[in-house]
């Protein structure tokens, strides 16, 4: 081994200045680079531990190389989705990802007309039309389920549809 565990400290503060001016070339962020050689020196320290490194010296230096590289990675990550060269009128004019107050208004009516729509609805209706747009039943299901051939189960639902659709265009408006 090239340093004793002892050593570690020494051989991280013999080689800091060389590491940060690398890292430093990779990022070119003095700031940044100290701060990844300082996380090279904490993986060597906790892989010291582990006996995970027969060679610290390579290991402190590829560790912050790796950190560099993955630094580059995310910054160019977060360079495409922070847009910071977005024009501000641009960004007014995205759409917001909440709804307005009046499109939750209009939706909110409109579950108020279709809830009114079906209670007008007779209840054998009423119940098909739900298994089958609601729970996703088969017409065949709905028949072996209510005892109804499927014929019936296929006019019950036009019907209700039909019935649903006049009621919400008479009570909307």
């Amino acid at each position: 081994m090239e340093y004793a565990d002892s050593g570690v400290e020494a051989l991280f503060l013999d080689h800091l200045e060389p590491l940060i001016r690398i890292i430093y070339r990779m990022v070119g962020c003095r700031q940044t680079a100290e701060d990844l050689a300082q996380e090279a020196y904490l993986r060597l320290i906790h892989a010291r531990e582990s006996d995970q490194v027969a060679y610290p010296r390579p290991f402190l230096y590829q560790t912050a190389k790796n950190l560099a590289l993955d630094h580059l990675r995310k910054e160019k990550v977060r360079a495409r989705t922070d847009c910071p060269d977005a024009e501000p009128e641009l960004l007014e004019q995205a759409p917001a990802k909440t709804p307005t107050p009046e499109h939750q208004a209009l939706v909110s009516e409109q579950v108020r007309l279709f809830g009114s729509a079906l209670e007008a609805l007779s209840e054998r209706r009423r119940q098909i039309l739900v298994l089958h747009r609601f729970h996703h039943w088969s017409y065949e299901r709905i028949a072996q389920h209510l005892g109804l051939s499927r014929r019936a189960v296929e006019k019950n639902i036009h019907a209700a549809l039909a019935q649903v659709l006049a009621h919400m265009a008479e009570q909307g408006g």
